[in-house]
């Protein structure tokens, strides 16, 4: 809507002006200003004309307080001038002076400046609007201490409320919440949704810690909420109403509160307080992962699955938006591949195992890859030099230690998998719903939790309640529905979104995978409140603290010496993520087997003053010794921790240590025996950085890595008179901050950058120009004109003739593709020697996107499997194709290519096979800017007649 903004004095007083004059006569001798400025638009030029009465000849004006972007006509009194982003404002107050024979007359006024996105409506659905059962949902208030009313939400891993998101009725569970507290020292999206009576020109946030101011943010319009991740026919985002900005990490801790303003500094500001008694924040947690590919008694491999090990900083930040966490690590230890192992009854084997194996079965899974491998990294880790061989162990802190393994068994060469928990994660791959599920259950999720607490099981699944996320280093919501999916049959609410539109199930519970912006399974808000309880009852390793761990305390908001209550005090670390040489192996203190591995390097472990071995007395030990002829003793059980079977030892050094021979020995009775030696190349592999992500270190491993890759790709654009990027490479402009951008790229770089940045704006001021002329009932011919006129003057156009559009009609033999789609919005397909009437003239854009020249705000799009069309928008990687050499049409969202189906005459996507029924002739290609460039807003203003 177009508001207009009232003059600070009421129309009787501008009649007579307003602060007073020069001299009581000038009320008689000089004109009025009648009029009020008109609400201004960022982006748009702005025009105020003052309408007087009265005798107007021979005067002059002048202003005192107009915003730097205006500027006053003397003359003719106009105000002109057209607003940036940062001007943007709910009442700028000014005085315009009228002049006269020496006489002057001030007259109070106030400017407002709408932001460009409200006249940007994004003609979207509502996913907040409607509550489990299809219905609306009620707006909750959230705020007190003030006049203004509304509600408040947060996302990070999910959307969660202030408060109350734990609350069970455990009489009729379809009434309980089950999601997550909001997570400490972690970025956050605050959303704010007014009261339907209310229609802001602004919104601004201050926020508390513990009732002392510590900044101001103002929020971002409804219309530039981070955009939903959703691909399907219709636009989904997670609101329409609400105004958002982003927390700092740092500024989220207990203590927090936020009061919301509307409309500040003008007449009509309101206020409102979230306290911080309503807001429930829980723990600063943390979660190391260690993965490792182990071959025993055989060859590792490598493949793209393995996530953690190819890519730990994509991994780490990927799984990091999935679940309620404060801060991740993703660590890697070097390839391994034994050619001795040793199991829990002490036989060692050097060819091959005694047993069977399989994806759950082998002794060597069970032994070395599980308990020595996994279980003994997390043990050195903690600080303890020997334990069982049965996987029985305390955990100190939360760690996850992953392989993928290979084992030689009776029966070949065997992969193991599709197993986690315990702190170990046996997997194929590391990445997809195997990974989300298998460390599940290292935070104690079964299977289908929540399943049997209703008759519907809602909660294994995600529903309207179940929160979506916020995926940070994307600045993108991520929603919780099936993608391309559309059920022609109206379905369960509860079950599918718009009755029409399946929610996705949880990792634990058959999920699959992500999306095109991750990797991995989004949790349900029910496992995700699970999982954070899990990880808050861990300490944190610290050597900043006396006790060397730290934990978070909820009611000062901050980190404190953890003081273990169990009787059990863990070794106090020395050193704290740091590169390491770990030592594993197996031995039996009551016989002679014993094997000591070649030396694992891992890139990020702790160190300890470990126990050195009793003078006297029964005793093991391990010696250590380096090129440098320094030697280190680590003292070991002297008997076996159960019965059932013999130790394994795990021993972290610091990697510089450089260890080239390690001994195992034990005294019995005073006789000391060697049971183990083996040497080592004394050398350090080259492994990548641990991957951190979160608190201090936020994106910052994958920010560096991107913007050398934004770098790269715009200096290559960098001679083009119109340059196009790729959906991947607007993916990476959109993920970052315009400044820091322009303070990291490189001169060609930024020049490209900020060419794109302003084809951004100029499509948002094309579109805030039509929503403005539209609410100010014009013409659709004189839309269409200004339209035109503002496109040659940014240098899309030439002249209006250069939007004639010729295409051609996509055939697949006598196969070609029509315009109008059925019932079931899927285009069909008409078999016709010659042209057929109905079938579309095509035009493929210089971005790859096809459009039907009859609509060209249409583009072509994949929809449940088969074809359709969509409003385009270029930013959907869905709807750009590639004609490929051996002429076959690919999308780029999906990789499918466009198929025939002779058994029942349709078009549909299939996978790319390059048979006959997939070539496509008569692809016309267009360098017109207009359709790479804008959207299909835009484009059906200029071409729908």
């Amino acid at each position: 809507m177009i508001r207009k903004f009232s003059a600070l004095c009421a129309a009787g007083l501008l009649l007579s002006g307003c602060g007073g004059s020069d001299s009581d006569e000038s009320s008689a001798n000089l004109p009025t200003i009648t009029n009020a400025p008109q609400m201004a638009v960022a982006g748009l030029p702005f025009q105020f004309q003052p309408a007087l009465s009265g005798n107007a000849s021979a005067i002059r004006f002048s202003a005192k307080g107009l915003p730097d972007w205006a500027s006053l006509d003397s003359t003719s009194g106009v105000i002109t001038g057209t607003p940036d982003t940062g001007d943007v404002t709910a009442y700028h107050p000014f005085q315009l002076v009228i002049t006269k024979d020496g006489l002057s007359q001030p007259f109070d006024a106030a400017l407002t400046v709408a932001h460009t996105a409200e006249f940007q409506p994004r003609q979207a659905v509502d996913f907040r609007a409607t509550d489990y059962n299809g219905d609306l949902r009620p707006l909750r208030n959230d705020l007190s201490n003030g006049n203004l009313a509304g509600e408040v939400m947060f996302a990070q891993s999910h959307t969660v409320k202030p408060n109350g998101n734990y609350d069970r009725d455990a009489g009729d569970e379809t009434r309980s919440h089950y999601k997550p507290r909001l997570i400490a020292l972690r970025e956050a999206l605050l959303m704010f949704t007014p009261e339907a009576s209310e229609t802001p020109v602004t919104v601004h946030a201050q926020l508390h810690q513990n009732g002392a101011p510590i900044r101001e943010l103002a929020l971002v319009h409804p219309n530039d909420l981070p955009a939903s991740d959703h691909e399907g026919r219709h636009r989904i985002e997670y609101s329409t109403r609400a105004w958002s900005t982003t927390l700092p990490w740092n500024l989220v801790r207990n203590g927090l509160s936020v009061t919301f303003i509307v409309n500040k500094g003008a007449p009509d500001e309101r206020s409102g307080t979230l306290a911080a008694a309503d807001i429930d924040i829980g723990e600063a947690s943390q979660i190391v992962f260690q993965s490792i590919r182990l071959g025993m008694l055989t060859h590792v491999d490598h493949n793209n699955g393995h996530f953690t090990l190819r890519d730990p900083v994509m991994a780490a930040t990927d799984y990091f938006q999935t679940m309620p966490v404060s801060k991740m690590i993703m660590a890697s230890y070097a390839d391994m591949e034994l050619d001795r192992v040793i199991i829990a009854n002490g036989k060692i084997y050097d060819s091959v195992s005694d047993s069977e194996g399989g994806v759950y079965s082998g002794d060597m899974r069970e032994n070395v890859a599980k308990s020595q491998v996994s279980v003994g990294i997390n043990q050195a880790n903690y600080g303890v030099t020997s334990s069982n061989m049965s996987q029985r162990y305390g955990h100190v802190f939360k760690q996850i230690t992953n392989h993928h393994a290979w084992g030689n068994y009776q029966n070949g060469r065997q992969g193991h998998g599709l197993s986690g928990g315990n702190g170990i994660g046996t997997l194929y791959d590391s990445w997809g719903n195997e990974a989300s599920h298998e460390w599940g259950h290292a935070y104690g999720l079964g299977h289908y939790p929540g399943a049997n607490l209703t008759e519907d099981g809602r909660w294994q699944r995600h529903h309207a309640d179940s929160g979506w996320g916020f995926i940070a280093h994307r600045n993108r919501m991520r929603d919780n529905l099936s993608h391309n999916s559309w059920s022609e049959d109206k379905l369960p609410d509860g079950s599918h979104f718009l009755g029409r539109i399946p929610y996705r199930y949880d990792s634990m519970s058959g999920g699959g995978g992500g999306n095109r912006f991750s990797h991995y399974t989004h949790y349900t808000s029910y496992t995700a409140r699970i999982i954070q309880n899990d990880l808050a009852q861990f300490p944190i390793p610290d050597t900043s603290y006396a006790t060397g761990y730290k934990m978070w305390n909820t009611e000062t908001g901050q980190y404190e010496p953890h003081m273990f209550t169990d009787g059990i005090q863990p070794r106090v670390p020395v050193q704290v993520g740091v590169p390491v040489a770990t030592l594993l192996g197996g031995y039996d203190p009551d016989g002679s087997n014993a094997v000591i591995y070649p030396v694992f390097h891992g890139n990020y472990g702790n160190v300890f003053e470990l126990p050195k071995p009793a003078p006297t007395g029964d005793s093991c030990w391990l010696t250590v010794r380096n090129g440098a002829n320094q030697q280190k003793q680590i003292a070991l059980a002297a008997g076996r921790h159960t019965n059932a079977t013999i130790n394994q030892f795990h021993v972290n050094l610091e990697a510089d240590f450089r260890p080239t021979e390690a001994t195992l020995n034990c005294r019995r009775n005073g006789s000391v025996a060697e049971l183990a030696r083996t040497s080592f190349d004394g050398q350090i592999p080259e492994l990548p950085p641990a991957a951190i992500v979160g608190q201090e270190r936020g994106f910052k491993q994958l920010a560096a890595r991107e913007i050398a890759t934004l770098n790269e790709t715009l200096g290559n654009l960098a001679d083009d008179a119109f340059p196009l990027v790729d959906a991947n490479t607007q993916v990476l402009l959109a993920s970052y901050d315009s400044a820091e951008l322009i303070n990291a790229l490189s001169n060609q770089a930024k020049q490209v950058f900020q060419a794109l940045q302003q084809r951004q704006k100029h499509v948002s001021s094309a579109r805030a120009l039509i929503t403005r002329l539209e609410h100010g009932n014009a013409s659709q011919t004189e839309i269409r004109g200004k339209l035109t006129d503002f496109l040659i003057q940014k240098g899309y156009i030439r002249t209006a003739e250069d939007m004639e559009l010729e295409g051609t009609v996509l055939r697949n033999g006598n196969q070609q593709i029509g315009l109008i789609p059925d019932e079931n919005g899927y285009l069909p397909v008409f078999n016709d020697a010659d042209e057929h009437p109905d079938a579309a003239r095509w035009l493929m854009s210089a971005r790859g996107s096809l459009h039907p020249v009859d609509k060209p705000w249409l583009c072509l799009a994949p929809t449940s499997g088969r074809l359709g069309l969509a409003q385009c928008d270029p930013s959907q990687e869905n709807q750009q194709w590639r004609h490929r050499e051996d002429t076959t049409l690919q999308n780029l969202g999906s990789g499918q290519c466009i198929d025939y189906a002779w058994h029942n005459q349709t078009v549909l996507m299939y996978g790319c096979h390059g048979n006959g029924n997939q070539h496509w002739q008569g692809v016309t290609v267009s360098g017109i800017p207009l359709l790479a460039a804008l959207p299909g807003h835009i484009l059906q203003t200029l071409y729908q007649h």
